[in-house]
């Protein structure tokens, strides 16, 4: 008994971490918040994963050995009704040899037949309620080992369901590592792509390849690393989603005035700092967002 509320807790332990896991399971703004929460999901997931391996491997040993003793306890019984019938057909071959005396042939011939048994009533009566007695503390044995195999039965399920549930964890928690990483290469290939423009000259109206205005140096930048964006700022704004500029990442985008009526974009380098194409007269530059605050920027890859 003491194994089973030892295993029950185990196994309620597991629930509370899954749930605990679940609750923390959040969006968050910041790639390096990403990443840490992604990492630890995976780290406790597997953990809690092995020791359910254990629970389960205990808990499975467990019902073999209930199994095994229901087992037992059926043939048992079994045996102890042959038993029992067997001594309720004697008490009943006894009680006709008792009764059969209504003249001295036919008692002879009944005593004859029945000669190789020999018969004590009491003696029978008394086997029969010791059989009896054995039979009804066999049966409420079995009824309690059914019970805790069905408890047994119960905890495997759910054991199953928290193995299920942190192994989707882990999975999907890989996927997001996954995913973050290709979201890393790529707004390294789009800030690596406008970094080798620096220096050229803000041109109105261009896109390259030996002068820019702002968003054609976007559109450039993000066509280098594979990604298609619009020409305009206005385009470009709305091609992902809006998130603080200290949240914004190498490859986001920031910008100056309102949503839906921008006139400046630049490329974030997830440092602090931006590469853009400013004015007519200037060239393409890495600027701070100390020395030139962006009003808001969006998150694209």
């Amino acid at each position: 008994m003491k194994k089973n509320k030892f295993i029950t807790k185990l196994v309620l332990s597991c629930v509370t971490l899954s749930a605990s896991l679940l609750l923390s399971n959040q969006a968050f703004a910041n790639p390096a918040e990403e990443s840490v929460h992604s990492e630890k999901i995976i780290t406790e997931s597997s953990q809690k994963l092995s020791q359910l391996k254990e629970t389960k491997q205990k808990v499975s040993e467990q019902q073999i050995k209930k199994n095994s003793q229901l087992s037992t306890l059926d043939e048992k019984i079994k045996k102890i009704q042959i038993d029992l019938d067997h001594l309720k057909k004697l008490k009943s071959i006894g009680n006709i040899v008792n009764t059969s005396t209504k003249s001295s042939n036919q008692s002879e011939n009944i005593s004859s037949f029945f000669s190789p048994i020999v018969i004590n009533d009491n003696t029978t009566s008394n086997t029969l309620d010791e059989k009896n007695e054995q039979l009804t503390e066999l049966k409420q044995q079995q009824e309690s080992l059914k019970t805790e195999t069905q408890t047994i039965s119960k905890q495997q399920s759910q054991l199953n369901d928290q193995e299920a549930q942190l192994s989707e964890q882990v999975a999907q928690a890989k996927k997001q590592q996954t995913e973050q990483a290709k979201q890393s290469d790529t707004g390294s290939a789009i800030v690596a792509a406008a970094k080798s423009h620096l220096g050229k000259p803000y041109v109105y109206g261009a896109a390259g390849p030996d002068a820019f205005d702002c968003s054609g140096l976007v559109q450039v930048a993000f066509a280098s690393a594979g990604r298609s964006i619009g020409r305009t700022t206005v385009d470009q704004e709305s091609a992902g989603t809006t998130i603080p500029v200290s949240d914004a990442k190498a490859g986001d985008l920031v910008f100056w005035g309102s949503q839906g009526g921008t006139y400046h974009v630049g490329i974030s380098t997830g440092d602090g700092s931006y590469i853009h194409a400013p004015v007519p007269g200037d060239v393409v530059q890495v600027a701070t967002v100390a020395s030139y605050a962006p009003d808001f920027a969006i998150h694209i890859v």
